[in-house]
């Protein structure tokens, strides 16, 4: 069954395997980055990410479009992982860091 990235994130209930999900596209994206410097795949038009349950082609032009699909999918992993953990910020004094 084909997919797209929005229907494969749906699928996940959890927000954990939501992160899991974008790490292992991530992961892909890199990948196939990887393979353009290689020479492998110049011509980037398509990835597929197969988890065993869906399949997941997307289509790219350039390397360029995968590096702004890998910062679109960090950004969205970083919303989730707000939204599992929350924020949170550590105040310290100057005089902490002389010690």
């Amino acid at each position: 069954m084909e997919c797209t990235i929005t229907v494969y994130l749906e699928s996940k209930l959890v927000l954990a395997d939501r992160i899991r999900a974008i790490d292992a596209l991530i992961d892909k994206s890199i990948l196939s980055i990887s393979e353009a410097v290689d020479g492998v795949g110049a011509n980037i038009s398509t990835y597929e990410l197969d988890d065993g349950q869906v399949k997941i082609k997307t289509g790219y032009r350039s390397v360029a479009d995968i590096e702004a699909g890998i910062k679109s999918l960090e950004r969205m992993k970083n919303l989730y992982i707000n939204k599992l953990y929350g924020r949170g910020v550590q105040l310290r004094d100057a005089n902490t860091f002389y010690r």
